[in-house]
């Protein structure tokens, strides 16, 4: 059974139910600001403000990898690809920006006294859709070694944005998730144009399992923090490490799920 656009299309839809369900818990609900919020203020890590220039560095390192990207898809003669990878890279970092700036809102209902919106983070979005970019237009036959290597700097980005006060655990998930809807939309385009080798049955098996493996995880993370912090003993250190989690669950399933699924679009 080879891969149908309607897969992608599918995991696309899922992902933005994902990102509304994220933002309305922990950018409008009260429980989820709290933990959003003690995730932030449990992060303060010497170890991470060691590392806080590299975060300046991100813009200028993406758009060079971007660059790269254009390259290598010209030189593979891959015109479509090229073109897909960059569409993805623009509209994931206009659609972050006018969703942080214009479209949603951070509402003061008595959680916590920080009030402007920075959901989803504009950082981890510029850092992602540049992997990302360069993930499609590389050979199939890559995608995996990318995926994995640039999962592994988007987590410890992720990580350092929540450890030097950058963001909040959420606002760097809603960035992921932006990027990652994006992406399976392009390879909605990209797979009746230029399939590849036949994906086996137990394929789309695997893939829900995958997801399913992933939330599971992730609530299980959150379900420990929120009943710590509902006792209102818990240090905020709880939260950070639930943060972390979710950034990192994020991050693995939708780099896996991208492996898993472009590897049969050439």
């Amino acid at each position: 059974m080879t891969v149908r656009s309607w897969h992608f299309l599918a995991i696309a839809a899922g992902l933005v139910v994902a990102f509304v369900g994220f933002y309305l818990f922990f950018v409008h609900g009260y429980m989820g600001q709290l933990l959003d919020e003690q995730a932030r203020i449990g992060a303060q890590f010497a170890a991470a403000t060691r590392f806080a220039d590299a975060l300046d560095a991100v813009p200028l390192v993406s758009a060079g990898i971007v660059v790269l990207a254009v390259v290598i898809g010209l030189l593979r003669r891959q015109v479509l690809t090229t073109v897909v990878a960059l569409a993805v890279v623009t509209a994931s970092n206009l659609t972050t920006q006018l969703l942080k700036h214009e479209l949603l809102s951070r509402p003061d209902n008595g959680a916590t006294g920080e009030w402007h919106n920075s959901f989803p983070s504009g950082h981890t979005t510029v850092a992602a859709s540049a992997v990302f970019a360069l993930f499609l237009v590389c050979a199939p036959r890559l995608r995996p070694l990318i995926a994995a290597v640039g999962a592994a700097v988007l987590i410890a980005i992720g990580a350092l944005l929540v450890g030097n006060q950058w963001h909040r655990p959420s606002d760097v998930v809603g960035g992921i998730l932006v990027v990652a809807i994006f992406v399976f939309l392009g390879g909605a385009v990209l797979a009746p144009l230029r399939p590849a080798a036949a994906t086996p049955r137990h394929g789309i098996a695997g893939t829900v399992g995958l997801l399913v493996v992933a939330s599971i995880v992730s609530a299980c993370a959150f379900g420990v923090a929120y009943l710590a912090v509902a006792g209102g003993d818990a240090p905020p250190e709880v939260s950070t490490l639930a943060g972390l989690v979710a950034i990192a669950v994020t991050i693995g399933a939708t780099s896996l799920l991208a492996a898993r699924l472009f590897r049969r679009v050439g």
